[in-house]
């Protein structure tokens, strides 16, 4: 797929390369730099970020079996664009997660989280045993390798296997700090103001993962949809992050469910997104679209005790210097699951006997909800 992107992206500059000719020198002389110049610098910013992705998919070649020994691979694949703009975004999740510039958005949104879960579990060990974290939708996995290193037992689960590929790459081939150097946002020439905006590189990773972290951490990750993975491990993990995730469901009330039942008594929830609903605009799936108010009202009925909310903002994957810029009005909260919880909701009648069944409803008199399929990885085009 990265064979195929660089094949558009150089398509690209073709284009690029075909409407500046065809305004003729008449134009073009008023123009402070050669338009040339910005071609030699797209093709280079291209080559770059191509390299980079074909060392995250080198030790993985065989499985996608891109091609038999001697053949030569042949163009146009048969890629969904979608898939095209999935990796691209993934390039932009490395600035994110795992670049210095960065760090401004990580601490809008993992900061907070971080700090919650040491102010609700100063000691990450004790007697021996680790506080146990789960974080679905974890991306590149930069929140779960951060509470490692606070000490807490963290576990990623990510179901995009860009993101996967990504993480892998990222935690456990890269040797050193810096190692990569990347200019994920050339592909958008809009709202920029001044001509190198587009070209500004970043140096991926920015820390040594390898010493950051402890020797005795306990991180790792998981590859699955959330549901599935773990509707299962009843009165789990001492805490649960979700950071711009909950609004990937086809449907939310489910993954509230999961949370709740996989929780410990007294287990602490914290979550940190907006509500930009995934699947709202695919008239095939399935998508519970809920308001804040109609959420927590669902929070509450399963359960939990909401200790504290507020509106906090937030970008995600934002170009640093842009005249265009997305600011998400997000929801932070923390819910506490109760030391004596109600028996676990369990929708799995209802899946049994879908025409005959009425809902089932909780001693709190929440209707049990029914499962609304897999959960996709977001799409940040959208974020």
């Amino acid at each position: 797929m990265c064979i195929r992107d660089r094949y558009d992206s150089m398509v690209e500059v073709t284009r690029i390369e075909r409407d500046f000719q065809s305004i003729g020198e008449h134009y073009r002389r008023f123009m402070k730099t050669d338009y040339r110049e910005r071609i030699t610098k797209l093709r280079a910013a291209i080559d770059k970020n191509y390299a980079f992705l074909k060392e995250i998919i080198r030790e993985h070649l065989g499985i996608f079996a891109v091609k038999g020994p001697g053949e030569q691979i042949k163009l146009p694949f048969k890629i969904p664009p979608k898939d095209i703009s999935k990796m691209r975004t993934t390039l932009k999740q490395f600035v994110r997660d795992w670049s210095a510039k960065g760090k401004a958005e990580r601490d809008m949104c993992y900061k907070p989280i971080i700090d919650t879960l040491i102010q609700h579990f100063p000691d990450a060990k004790v007697n021996g045993e680790r506080t146990r974290v789960l974080v679905p939708g974890c991306g590149l996995g930069r929140l779960v390798f951060d509470l490692a290193c606070k000490g807490f037992a963290a576990q990623g689960n990510e179901f995009s296997y860009f993101m996967l590929l990504g993480s892998n790459f990222i935690l456990n081939v890269v040797e050193r700090a810096e190692a990569f150097e990347i200019q994920p946002f050339i592909h958008n020439f809009s709202n920029n103001f001044e001509t190198n905006d587009p070209f500004e590189p970043h140096l991926i990773p920015d820390v040594n993962l390898k010493t950051l972290i402890p020797e005795d951490s306990d991180f790792s990750m998981v590859a699955g949809e959330f549901v599935e993975v773990y509707k299962a491990q009843l009165n789990t993990w001492d805490a649960i992050a979700t950071c711009f995730f909950i609004d990937t469901a086809n449907n939310i009330i489910q993954y509230i469910e999961t949370i709740y039942n996989i929780l410990k008594p007294g287990g602490v929830w914290v979550n940190f997104g907006p509500l930009l609903y995934h699947y709202a605009e695919l008239t095939n799936e399935c998508s519970i679209e809920l308001s804040w108010e109609e959420l927590r009202h669902v929070i509450l009925q399963f359960g939990f005790e909401i200790k504290s909310e507020e509106v906090r903002q937030s970008t995600y994957i934002a170009e640093k210097r842009t005249m265009m810029s997305v600011m998400y009005n997000c929801i932070f909260f923390v819910a506490i699951k109760p030391t004596n919880p109600q028996t676990p909701v369990s929708s799995e009648k209802e899946v049994a006997s879908p025409d005959k069944a009425k809902p089932t409803t909780d001693k709190g008199g929440a209707a049990a909800p029914k499962p609304g399929g897999g959960k996709s990885k977001k799409s940040p085009s959208k974020k």
